[in-house]
């Protein structure tokens, strides 16, 4: 019984553990996008009404994630676990705009990217 008291806790700490982060700078302006599995997912939910561009047969959310960044107006992303074509939703709002808008959705997980600027060279 302890054995799995000790596998919950390891399975907690590696989920908070996961983080992806991303920073680049051009003309001394940077922006640094995040995302933390913990804080930032939700599973059997997207959000509703915001999907600005659909990428199609994309592998798994961190191609879906690569693609969010190259594109500064996706705030979020819903990747549909379940459907390979259309299963990757850009979305231009996130639960802070758009709190209404997150909705259960089975099979669906979604994803909201923090994103920072700042100027290089007052840091």
């Amino acid at each position: 019984m302890e054995d799995d008291h000790k596998l919950i806790l390891c399975y907690f700490l590696l989920l908070f553990a996961i983080h992806t982060s991303r920073s680049h700078c051009t003309n001394g302006m940077c922006e640094k996008v995040s995302l933390s599995l913990a804080t930032n997912t939700k599973q059997n939910f997207a959000l509703v009404g915001y999907v600005s561009e659909l990428k199609s047969s994309l592998w798994n959310w961190q191609e879906c994630f690569n693609r969010c960044l190259e594109n500064c107006q996706c705030l979020s992303f819903n990747f549909n676990e379940v459907n390979t074509s259309g299963n990757c939703e850009f979305n231009d709002a996130n639960t802070k705009l758009a709190p209404e808008a997150l909705k259960e959705k089975e099979g669906v997980v979604y994803h909201e990217l923090v994103r920072t600027y700042y100027d290089k060279n007052h840091i």
